[in-house]
């Protein structure tokens, strides 16, 4: 059965009495409670908060001294709540990523790829320990995007802010702004910055940000390797990935380059799809098991109930009819004999799980740096989800929880804790002027030289400037996300009702 399905076939029968015997206990009405201190929407948001961490998370049992924290009559703020009380062993935090959401539209638009943006990737460096000036360089630009129409482009570099130098203190107005005059430089020797005289005006806006970056077919030797540089598991990508791998197909790659050093996740279903086109064409003709989900007590003994399957077999058919989704990658298996992944620390969850699913069935080598390490996966829930009648005051509220741990067909989660480790070493360089694609970009070099490519003897296409101390990057709303798809039916939490 489908994970998709699954999930909803879950979803739909929780808190009936399966699972839950205290699901009427939320049958309090607020105003009833004289002695309260929080609004109706705090009220209803601490009840949210503590339903879906009591179903839901995986580590259930080891948080639930900390739920009363989540006392409806008195905390005024769920949100720091859920955030303190996600599960951490001593003062290592084990999860990073469950987050409780006041804007859940706004929420899930940027994890679907759409967001107020200028449309580029700027990674902001400290120029010296001594002081707070900065430089920034771009790593990528969105298709479309205002960024692209004021001809920025990778290794262009960022020093002044409408006018004012680039510190440590305005440079998030790089991306959180609706206007910015930005001022460009080169970089010399002893971080020395020369202005060009050129200065890019630009407006944000709310558009689609096209996460497939670049992909090319190389020659080396008579054997074609393609190259795929993602940023992000949306959706709506996907009928644009499988005609890419119908090319590569046609064209007789063997080996794929999956540039995955900017992608911080997303959906599985997507993870999905791709895995069917890259792994060998008997593995998913034959359905093995690409990933497999361990859930909490709770969820485990629902499924053995109910008979349902907690592995995900490869298959070639996705329809969703919540996401407006009907793709057939049955036509796009491109053949591939070898993967290399360009990772990062950037490079976290549904693109982690993608590699590891892979890894039982082919030869995955990994080139770059240690990844994110984010090994569970999460449903994201709103308040209509999950309650039958939705309190108005809390219509736009929602949550990420984690559910599950992953596992490839071996019982492995390879990059469990600390991220995957490359087998070769390369480090992103956007200081360069090599864009994503060129032969000659570090990280693609390393690649294409362990595919078979030979470059000319000293040729060096890494820059000095590396050696500054890099600022903490926005991340994008997809950042640590694998997200289980869909939650089409309600879950009947009786107890609440709308006001």
């Amino acid at each position: 059965m489908k994970k998709e399905v699954i999930m909803s076939a879950f979803l739909g029968l929780a808190c009936t009495g399966i699972l839950l015997s205290s699901c009427s206990e939320n049958n309090d009405d607020p105003s009833s409670k004289p002695d309260r201190t929080t609004t109706d929407e705090m009220y209803y948001a601490n009840q949210f908060a503590r339903d879906m961490l009591e179903t839901y998370y995986y580590w259930n049992k080891e948080i639930a001294d900390d739920l009363p924290l989540l006392d409806p009559e008195t905390n005024n703020d769920p949100i720091t709540t859920v955030d303190q009380i996600k599960y951490h062993e001593g003062d290592k935090v084990i999860d990073k990523w469950t987050m409780l959401t006041n804007d859940f539209k706004s929420f899930t638009s940027g994890v679907e790829g759409v967001a107020t943006t200028y449309g580029y990737m700027p990674v902001t460096y400290l120029l010296s320990e001594q002081g707070n000036e900065c430089i920034s360089a771009i790593a990528y630009v969105h298709k479309g995007s205002p960024a692209e129409k004021a001809g920025l482009k990778r290794g262009d570099l960022i020093y002044q802010i409408d006018g004012k130098p680039l510190t440590t203190a305005n440079y998030t107005e790089l991306f959180n702004s609706s206007s910015i005059t930005l001022s460009l430089a080169e970089l010399g020797a002893d971080n020395v910055i020369t202005p060009t005289g050129k200065t890019v005006s630009m407006n944000a806006v709310e558009m689609y940000e096209d996460p497939i970056l670049c992909d090319s077919i190389y020659d080396i030797n008579g054997k074609k390797v393609g190259y795929l540089a993602y940023s992000s598991f949306d959706l709506a990508s996907i009928p644009q990935l499988v005609e890419i791998s119908k090319k590569f197909k046609a064209e007789g790659v063997k080996e794929l380059i999956l540039d995955l050093r900017y992608n911080g996740g997303g959906y599985v279903i997507t993870e999905s799809a791709m895995a069917s086109m890259y792994a060998p064409q008997e593995a998913v003709s034959s359905k093995k098991i690409f990933e497999k989900e361990e859930y909490n007590d709770l969820l485990t003994t629902y499924y053995e109930q109910e008979g349902i399957s907690t592995e995900t077999p490869f298959q070639t058919e996705y329809k969703v009819e919540s996401a407006n989704l009907n793709i057939s990658t049955k036509d796009a298996n491109i053949g591939l004999e070898k993967v290399y992944g360009i990772i990062s620390g950037n490079s976290a969850s549904a693109s982690e799980a993608l590699l590891s699913g892979l890894m039982p069935y082919m030869n995955v080598e990994l080139i770059g740096e240690q990844s994110h390490g984010k090994y569970c996966t999460g449903f994201m829930l709103g308040t209509s989800d999950v309650y039958e009648k939705v309190p108005v005051a809390i219509e736009n509220w929602g949550i990420y929880v984690m559910v599950s741990i992953y596992k490839n067909a071996n019982n492995e989660t390879p990059c469990m804790p600390d991220g995957l480790t490359p087998d070769v070493a390369a480090s992103d360089d956007p200081f360069v002027m090599t864009q994503l694609g060129d032969v000659n970009e570090a990280m693609l070099k390393t690649a294409l030289t362990q595919a078979g490519k030979t470059y000319p003897a000293g040729q060096n296409s890494r820059s000095m400037n590396l050696r500054m101390k890099e600022m903490p990057m926005q991340r994008k709303a997809n950042f640590g996300k694998r997200i289980l798809l869909p939650a089409t039916a309600h879950i009947q939490y009786q107890g609440l009702t709308a006001e």
